[in-house]
């Protein structure tokens, strides 16, 4: 009994309460409609500046990681999409050896396991064909708000017969399409 009796008083304190705050009949109210404006950035693409790939004269083909490629879509959308493209050069052959660049027909890239956030997609391990041809190799859908995804892809080049020993170039570049 003694608890209903104190459940009933603290019923009987709140109401006076909320009574006791109630307007009086002549107050004037005024009400503010707020718009909170969200605007979106772009998608991003971020990967290493240089890698190194080792290799022996006389062992083909010579593999190796390129470091973290990012991407970060902030463009704040209902149902994002995007694309990752890569692209290479040819690899110049060494300087003054007179030979002919390892052609990018001998080079492949895989992006091997993409860890992703608020999306889903597929990636793909790319042949190139063409010098600087942009070739889709990651793909994202996601869900509202800010999606990434990253990947440390493998760069593999079969090395031709008539290679010789020294510094081999070539510019891999990625690109995204929105």
């Amino acid at each position: 009994m003694r608890r209903s009796s104190l459940f009933l008083l603290s019923a009987a304190a709140a109401v006076a309460a909320l009574v006791g705050m109630a307007l009086p009949a002549n107050a004037a109210t005024a009400d503010t409609a707020v718009t909170l404006t969200l605007t979106g950035e772009a998608v991003n693409i971020t990967a290493p500046t240089s890698a190194t790939l080792v290799g022996t004269i006389g062992t083909t083909p010579v593999s190796g990681q390129l470091g973290q490629v990012t991407v970060i879509d902030n463009r704040g959308t209902a149902a994002p999409s995007w694309v990752a493209n890569v692209s290479t050069t040819n690899f110049n052959a060494p300087a003054g050896s007179g030979l002919p660049p390892i052609p990018v027909a001998n080079i492949h890239y895989n992006p091997g396991t993409v860890t992703r956030v608020n999306n889903t997609g597929t990636a793909t391990a790319v042949d190139f064909t063409l010098e600087l041809t942009p070739v889709q190799t990651v793909t994202a859908t996601g869900g509202p708000g800010t999606n990434s995804a990253s990947w440390n892809p493998t760069l593999t080049v079969d090395i031709p017969a008539a290679a010789v020993a020294g510094n081999y170039t070539a510019t891999v570049t990625h690109s995204t399409v929105p």
